[in-house]
């Protein structure tokens, strides 16, 4: 293996002249987005004249005189698109050089090679159908575009960028190419590409999206600073999350900004939030008050770690936040460390914290019992904290906004109410229910109380174990006693709740009769469980003891996950703004704006809407977009490559219908999102209230198609 330093564009001129990127590798995959940052640097390092702009490396094997792309496939593919995009605006006439022959140069010296004018005629081999895609293009067959490649899409971005520079010539972003510069590294033919291909693309190498954040944060710092901050910021944030930077920070995001990033869009995320939160106009690294920066995660990361390591101070907090942690109920990370970053500052006293975590406590356990999906609880908890001060604004107590709001959702966000709760109690499986069992018999057995029992501890380490009272195999005494019936009884109630409780006896004896499992050692009678104490005094188990049971099952279930009652009573019930994620009506109301990607567009009509928002869409998303047309189900169903009654025009060649009801445009948005990859919470409607609808009642509106 031989690795140097070259410039990116000397390595396409030279005598290796031909790029090829394997069959084993995936199709190029870039998007506008990643292009775009591309152009950026570009055109920054034009502007202040840098000679050479880092590019990352390029490896490759070097067979018969040509270059096998083991890494570095999508960088170098984009580089060619731009060289392309600038050959044919130049022939087009939409942008001038000052040197006459610029676009021949590029065709002849970087996208074709003259000495091979047949079928290696292409310095660059792609994929599959993007080789296709790319050789299109180069042969300036515009009816030949394949319209569905992500190659056509970014070589098209890279025409309309071009179209629009400003403030630097197209000369000055030429030799800004040049200035990309790699390590090139050259496998010798007794390496194994495959072997390095794998390794240069394992998650093991790979930079985690808190590395990445380490290094912009601190990076540019002198070397003195470097030291202080890692060790007075950095490595602390690092033991607060237990090394799960990543993580962490993607909850901190959602909740500072309402919206939680994909995990592998982290870093792009947290750049744009420091950059827009921390800019520092007097200079400094990077532009930003790193310090700040850094003492603000820092702070959030000690709430993070009372989520995960309850040491609040306080024993009801931190109960409360125990089993929270235990339910694994991530997802309301976002809204947990907004209310612990409130009570730090003096806002709400530990009694409301605790009564709001508890409440939360009961909306999770009951959704989870009740079987809600669990769709609607990224946007809940992310917004939560904001909406909960709308009320406390206006007076409220924080405590009773917050019950209120959780007791008022509709549709997949809604809290089940007793009757739901306690059907869902006597009919579901409490057996299979996986991990979820350390919650439950914990909070069954220890409830509220100071003297605990190690269950999640017994559970985890075979100590204790999951009994049926009546067992899963019946013998001839078990069948005797549940009566004529027994077949019917055993398979209504085998893995209900009220058949099922702790032991610490070995499992090998769970057919016994009730009777000896009551008497044995370590039965019912010795048990130390709480729970097994009524158990204990039965003569015989049977349905009508089952019965029993369930009835003071539910009970205990009702004081342990009770519904919260609230004396806050709102101005307004409808929303004026809501995601298309969210469970609001949109039926019947008017719409004034949007907001995509947290840009506002104004649109009056839902139409207007619609189809300003399948046109970003389409500049996010290309490919995707174009490849609906004609496609068959729904979504392309309401798609056309040609004009068509009750349908608009969205891009060359696509046109959507939009002649619809409301509820079908919504439809229609949350399965092109779905398609194209984005979160469906990156679309914000606005919708004025009437003074009919602030005493929270709908005015039925004309739905316009």
């Amino acid at each position: 293996m031989d690795g140097n330093k070259q410039y990116l564009t000397d390595l396409i001129e030279g005598k290796l002249t031909r790029f090829v990127i394997p069959v084993y590798q995936r199709n190029y995959d870039w998007k506008p987005e990643n292009c775009g940052r591309l152009f950026d640097d570009l055109v920054d390092v034009a502007k202040t004249g840098r000679r050479e702009h880092f590019f990352g490396s390029i490896v490759s094997q070097t067979p018969r005189g040509e270059r096998v792309v083991i890494d570095g496939q999508q960088r170098i593919t984009t580089v060619f698109l731009l060289l392309a995009a600038i050959r044919a605006q130049l022939k087009a006439g939409v942008i001038e050089s000052e040197e006459e022959d610029l676009a021949e140069d590029i065709e002849d010296y970087y996208l074709l090679d003259k000495k091979h004018k047949h079928e290696q005629k292409l310095r660059l081999k792609l994929v599959k159908y993007d080789s296709e895609a790319f050789k299109a293009i180069l042969d300036e067959k515009e009816d030949e575009y394949v319209q569905g490649s992500n190659v056509t899409q970014n070589f098209l971005y890279f025409c309309g960028r071009l179209a629009g520079l400003r403030g630097v010539g197209v000369d000055d972003l030429y030799e800004a190419i040049k200035s990309l510069c790699v390590i090139d590294i050259k496998l010798d033919e007794s390496d194994d590409a495959q072997l390095i291909f794998e390794s240069l693309n394992s998650t093991g190498l790979d930079l985690s999206e808190g590395d990445k954040i380490r290094n912009f944060v601190l990076m540019n710092l002198d070397q003195e600073r470097q030291e202080e901050y890692y060790e007075s910021y950095w490595n602390k944030v690092e033991l607060n999350t237990d090394y799960k930077v990543s993580e962490y920070i993607r909850f901190f995001l959602a909740a500072r900004q309402g919206k939680t990033p994909a995990i592998k869009k982290v870093y792009p995320a947290f750049r744009a939030y420091a950059e827009k939160n921390f800019h520092d106009s007097e200079g400094g690294a990077l532009g930003m008050k790193t310090q700040e920066l850094l003492e603000e995660l820092l702070r959030y990361s000690k709430h993070y770690r009372n989520c995960t390591h309850p040491a609040t101070g306080s024993e009801n907090v931190d109960a409360a936040l125990r089993a929270i942690h235990l339910f694994d109920a991530t997802v309301t990370l976002p809204y947990l460390l907004n209310l612990l970053e409130y009570r730090s500052q003096g806002k709400i006293n530990d009694d409301s914290v605790a009564t709001v975590l508890w409440s939360i406590d009961s909306f999770l356990f009951r959704r989870w019992v009740c079987g809600v999906q669990t769709a609607a609880l990224n946007k809940i908890f992310e917004t939560l904290h904001s909406d909960v001060l709308k009320g406390v604004n206006d007076g409220a107590d924080y405590a009773e906004v917050a019950k209120y709001l959780i007791t008022h959702k509709a549709g997949t966000g809604c809290f089940p109410e007793d009757n739901d709760f306690l059907y869902a109690l006597n009919t579901r499986d409490f057996y299979r229910i996986g991990s979820r069992k350390f919650y439950l018999y914990d909070r069954l057995e220890n409830g509220d109380s100071n003297e605990r029992v190690a269950v999640v501890e017994g559970l985890e380490n075979g100590k204790f174990s999951v009994e049926h009272i009546m067992p899963q195999t019946l013998n001839a005494q078990w069948k005797e006693a549940l009566g004529d019936d027994w077949d019917r009884v055993h398979e209504e109630w085998l893995h209900k709740m009220a058949n099922l409780t702790l032991t610490a006896y070995n499992s090998d004896y769970s057919n016994r009769p009730f009777e000896q499992k009551r008497d044995m050692k370590d039965g019912f009678k010795e048990s130390g469980f709480r729970m097994n104490q009524w158990i204990a005094h039965q003569e015989s188990w049977n349905e009508a003891k089952m019965r029993e049971r369930e009835k003071s099952l539910e009970e205990q279930f009702r004081s342990l996950w009770p519904y919260p009652s609230s004396t806050y009573v709102p101005r307004k019930v409808l929303p004026e703004s809501a995601a298309l994620d969210s469970d609001a009506e949109f039926t019947g109301r008017r719409i004034a704006a949007f907001s995509f990607m947290g840009v506002r567009y104004v649109a009056p009509q839902w139409n207007e809407m619609l189809v300003k928002v399948l046109q970003l869409l389409h500049e996010l998303e290309p490919a995707r977009i174009h490849s609906l047309v004609g496609a068959t189900g729904f979504p392309g169903s309401a798609f056309h490559g040609e004009p068509a009654p009750g349908c608009s025009a969205i891009a060359k060649g696509v046109y959507a219908r939009t002649s619809s009801s409301t509820a079908a445009k919504i439809d229609l948005l949350k399965s092109v999102f779905a398609y194209c990859g984005v979160e469906a919470d990156e679309l914000v409607f606005e919708m004025p209230l009437d003074a009919a609808s602030q005493q929270g009642q709908l005015i039925p509106l004309a739905e316009d198609n």
